[in-house]
Formats: structure tokens, C-alpha cells, sequence
């Protein structure tokens, strides 16, 4: 399992009395942002590939820790590699916006901008300093598989930056973005069948669900504990379609279904709570029979392990689960000998000759 745990990033206020601010664009350099993401698995930074994402910006006249979010200067704005950049390969507004000749701006960003437009995800997010981004009642859709994710604060900016190289772009606002929901995979292996009897075995795996996974919850950065209110009973299925089995031989390296990993809502786990469910056919070749023997089997083990007790922001969870053919109860003989049946009316008499 490799772990990471997302840091909880600068402050943010309610946006109900702030006001906006704008600048003249007469010979001002334009916004761009150069965006990456980190990648927790190898602990490094990596490239930004993601689809639009959402920006909310301030104006301060000295700098972000004394003024805060008093002046909106972005206000959810939508940043994506927009036709206007497309020969640099920048992102940016699709209405540029241009850095004032005084003062500081401070972008703090969130991805998918889709996450936060009231299409099923979640009511939109809004942004303070002292609460940093809200995602309130954020839903893991069925059927989806969205990574959200929050930038670290890019505070006290006064033009394009040249920090991150791996975007493809040229200067640009910081951002770097964290994952704030968990991710789930499994890998599946098999053991031997011991009896001298048997040819061979395998296990054909027809289908990996997890069921009872809380689905809906409220996230505020700035919390100590992240996301809250977690709800919901949804299922998710790691190979949904018809002929995507997995066969596991036993001594093979293990094996991933159709669908390797998932985004999940992070949640404390439960013992007979969050389950995973499998349905695999179990294959023996007798050696005294042509035709293999089939077993239908389905059967349920618990995700809360002596090693995961939840599943936290930023950490992707492989589980390795080894299916054995055999139950884990040895076959015992219990001998006993039946009483002797009397028979006692009989009578034989014997004559000396």
C-alpha cells in the first residue's frame, strides 16, 4: 500500500460582501497558469493532463496574510488550454485577465472544473481564507471515476512564474495539485490444490464489487479532518463488462481485474460494513475424469484490515487477495465401531458319539 497524506493548504472567507476588482489590460502581461499534479505513488510531480479546471483569485494591495479575500479578483473562473494560448500551450481564462501594475494576487484552484457545476458532484464550491475550499454533500456519481483535486495556495503573485517545468507551458501561476479523495484496487491470486488427484486448478474471476461504501460527504480543507458527513450505501464494480474475466492460475504472478483501481469517498471502515464481493468459478481436473469439475462460488470479506482502518485523502490502497479452491477446514474422519448385534436364541446341542 503506499500512502500519502495530503497537507491541508492556506487559509480562506465568505465571498458575500467582498468586492471585485479590475485592472486595466493596456500593455499588461496576461494570466497564464502552469499546472501540475503530484503524484503520490512515486512522491514526485507530474504533468498536468486533467481537463478544465476552477480558479478563484484575490487582489491584495500588500499581501495575502494581512488583506485575505476581501478583493475577488477571479471569481470560480474556468481555466483550460483555451484556443486563445493554444500555440504556447498555456492555460488560461477564455477571457484573458492581465496582472495589475500594483499589488498581489493570491489563485487558489480546484480540478475538474466540472466537480463544482451542480451537475451531480456537488453544490459549488466556494473559497475563504479561513475555511480554504468547501465541496459541500460532493457524491462519487455512479459510474464515474473523477479524481478531485486542490492546488496549494499560490499567494502573493505579481507575475507569471517560471517554477514548474513539467506542464509544457511556458511561465505561469504555481499550481499544484493534491488528491483529495482515496483510490482503490485489488489484485487477486490463487494457491494450489494439494490433492495428488487433481490435474490442475484455476479460478475464473467473474466479478469484483464493493458494497456499503459511503458515497457523499462534505470536504473543507481547512479542517482537521478533512471530509465529514460521509453517507450513502453505493456499490462499485471493478470489471462491469460481459467477458472481462480474470483467470488466475495458481504460481502466477497476482492479477488485476478489468478495472485495476478506483476513486472512493475516504471513510472511516468498519468491520461488516465496506465489503468486497466476488464471484469466480473454480475449475478442477480430476485426474480420473475428462471433463473438469465446476464450482459457482460467491463470497464476501471485509475491507477494514489490521493495516486499514480508513481510507484517507491522497492514498491509494491495493489490496491483495488470495483465493484458495479449498475451505480453510481440513477434511477429519470421525471413527467409531457400531455395537455387535447379539444373537441369543439359539440353541446347538452336542452328543458324545
Amino acid at each position: 500500500m503506499k500512502k500519502s497524506i495530503i497537507i491541508a493548504l492556506a487559509a480562506v472567507v465568505a465571498l458575500a460582501s467582498c468586492t471585485k476588482v479590475k485592472t486595466d489590460s493596456e500593455k499588461s502581461e496576461a494570466i497564464t497558469f502552469k499546472v501540475i499534479n503530484y503524484l503520490q505513488q512515486t512522491k514526485a510531480n507530474t504533468a498536468y493532463t486533467g481537463d478544465a479546471f476552477g480558479t478563484f483569485a484575490y487582489w491584495d494591495a500588500t499581501d495575502w496574510a494581512t488583506n485575505g479575500d476581501a478583493n475577488v479578483f477571479m471569481d470560480n473562473e474556468k481555466i483550460a488550454q483555451d484556443p486563445t494560448y493554444a500555440a504556447a500551450g498555456e492555460w488560461g481564462p477564455a477571457t484573458q485577465y492581465f496582472w495589475p501594475k500594483t499589488g498581489k494576487l493570491t489563485f487558489a484552484s480546484y480540478s475538474p472544473y466540472t466537480a463544482g457545476s451542480d451537475n451531480g458532484f456537488s453544490e459549488k464550491p466556494v473559497f475563504a481564507k479561513t475555511s480554504g475550499f468547501v465541496f459541500k454533500n460532493y457524491t462519487i456519481v455512479d459510474d464515474t471515476d473523477v479524481d478531485l483535486m486542490v492546488a496549494d495556495l499560490a499567494t502573493d503573485q505579481t507575475k507569471n512564474n517560471p517554477e514548474y517545468q513539467l506542464s509544457g507551458n511556458t511561465d505561469g501561476v504555481p499550481t499544484l495539485f493534491h488528491h483529495v479523495l482515496s483510490q482503490v484496487g485489488f489484485l487477486f491470486k490463487t494457491v494450489a490444490n494439494p490433492n495428488p488427484n487433481v490435474e490442475y486448478s484455476k479460478i475464473i474471476l467473474k466479478e469484483v464489487k464493493i458494497n456499503d461504501i459511503n458515497n457523499k460527504g462534505t470536504y473543507t480543507q481547512n479542517n482537521t479532518n478533512v471530509w465529514a458527513g460521509q453517507t450513502g450505501t453505493a456499490s462499485y464494480n471493478y470489471n462491469p463488462a460481459t467477458g472481462n474475466n480474470v483467470e488466475l492460475i495458481p504460481g502466477e504472478d497476482a492479477k488485476a481485474p478489468k478495472v485495476e483501481s478506483r476513486i472512493v469517498l475516504p471513510q472511516t471502515l468498519t468491520a461488516a460494513g465496506q465489503q468486497v464481493e466476488l464471484s469466480y468459478t473454480i475449475v478442477t481436473k480430476y485426474k480420473s475424469n475428462d471433463t473438469p469439475a465446476e464450482e459457482e462460488v460467491t463470497s464476501t470479506a471485509d475491507l477494514v484490515t489490521s493495516a486499514i482502518a480508513s481510507w484517507d485523502p491522497n492514498m491509494s490502497i491495493v489490496y491483495t487477495i488470495t483465493i484458495n479452491p479449498l475451505s480453510d477446514e481440513p477434511i477429519l474422519f470421525d471413527p467409531a465401531v457400531a455395537p455387535w448385534d447379539n444373537v441369543t436364541d439359539g440353541t446347538i446341542n452336542i452328543y458324545r458319539d
